[in-house]
């Protein structure tokens, strides 16, 4: 009989442990809900405001850990430089930020070349908290805010997104942040920056892989991109948002080259290798000789040699020197027209 009791009791035990385990899930998964439907909310008001206005980040539910970082009140004391309001915290932040805007960003700049100075500086300064990808999920404690990116080198997407929205207010480029999900669903956080009046997505955690590596050239495969480019992996309600409508500010259209001969391709991938850029994008003056047709491969990888003899030359040339390099080359569709992109890669 004793033992008979015991064991009810056991049982009683696991079925109200489980009863809790149920009801924090279905919490859980009610105020992630709540989380989304505010920020969709908050991201309609802000897709209706003037171009001249400056976006806001979407708000999420106070107190909800999960939530994106406020950086409105340190841009604000930026811009007005009044910092009563300021806590211990965002001091220290205001503190360091002010220090990179200093060292990146000069007089005489253009919204369109203070935004990727930032994006830079951040690849070359901040690495993906790679706690977050082991088992136990482990992050730093302000992984997620613009303390962790600027102080201890490591953050989160929301981090790195923080981050982003926090330099754009400063600089007084509008500019918003998305909380959604990619790659089948994780729990994701990217930007939309608005340039000469057109909005485009920035992903900067995306252009930052994992591992990091000393001296990698700075990826801008997601900066300043397009729709068509984010839903290959991202996942979004788009029209909670401002529509992204022009590539005349992508950073494809500002690095894209003429080019006439091997020597000037081999010219440019000696100069992005040199600057520390990964990605470069060509298009020949005269297209004989190119196979720049839209078929299968777009937008996969393939050989040099299969896209025309000259970027052959030029790539086999650029190969000559001491370090490791390596080139892959793609075909891109662009503005309606087929060009080709080279993603450099080295050893030194």
């Amino acid at each position: 009989m004793k033992k008979k009791m015991i064991a009810l009791s056991s049982l009683g035990v696991a079925l109200l442990s489980a009863c809790l385990i149920k009801s924090t899930a279905v919490q859980e998964k009610s105020s992630y809900k709540k989380r989304a439907e505010i920020t969709k909310s908050t991201a309609e008001e802000t897709s209706e405001e003037t171009a001249e206005e400056t976006s806001e980040t979407p708000d999420a539910d106070e107190g909800d850990e999960n939530a994106l970082y406020d950086t409105k009140p340190i841009s604000q004391a930026y811009l007005t430089g009044d910092t009563s309001a300021l806590d211990d915290l965002q001091c220290d932040i205001l503190s360091r930020a002010k220090k990179v805007i200093e060292q990146c960003v000069t007089d005489g700049m253009t919204d369109y070349e203070k935004e990727p100075a930032i994006h830079d500086y951040m690849i070359k300064n901040i690495t993906y908290d790679k706690g977050h990808l082991s088992i136990f999920g482990e992050t730093g404690e302000h992984a997620a805010d613009p303390y962790g990116a600027l102080y201890d080198g490591e953050c989160i997407c929301s981090g790195y997104t923080t981050t982003f929205q926090m330099f754009m207010d400063m600089l007084e480029i509008p500019c918003l942040s998305i909380m959604a999900s990619a790659d089948g669903g994780e729990e994701h956080a990217w930007n939309m920056a608005q340039i000469n009046g057109h909005w485009y997505y920035v992903d900067v955690t995306w252009d930052d892989p994992v591992p990091d590596k000393d001296n990698r050239p700075i990826s801008h495969t997601y900066f300043n991109t397009s729709k068509e480019v984010m839903l290959k992996r991202h996942e979004w309600d788009s029209s909670a948002y401002p529509k992204c409508d022009s590539t005349e500010d992508s950073f494809i259209a500002h690095e894209l080259t003429e080019v006439s001969s091997p020597d000037e391709i081999c010219a440019i991938l000696e100069n992005a290798l040199e600057s520390g850029q990964e990605d470069i994008y060509i298009v020949p003056t005269d297209t004989e000789g190119w196979n720049l047709e839209k078929n299968e491969n777009i937008n996969k990888q393939v050989s040099a040699n299969y896209i025309s003899d000259e970027l052959a030359e030029a790539y086999l040339k650029f190969l000559a020197a001491p370090e490791e390099r390596f080139v892959a080359w793609k075909m891109l569709e662009f503005d309606g027209k087929v060009i080709v992109a080279g993603y450099i890669s080295y050893n030194k």
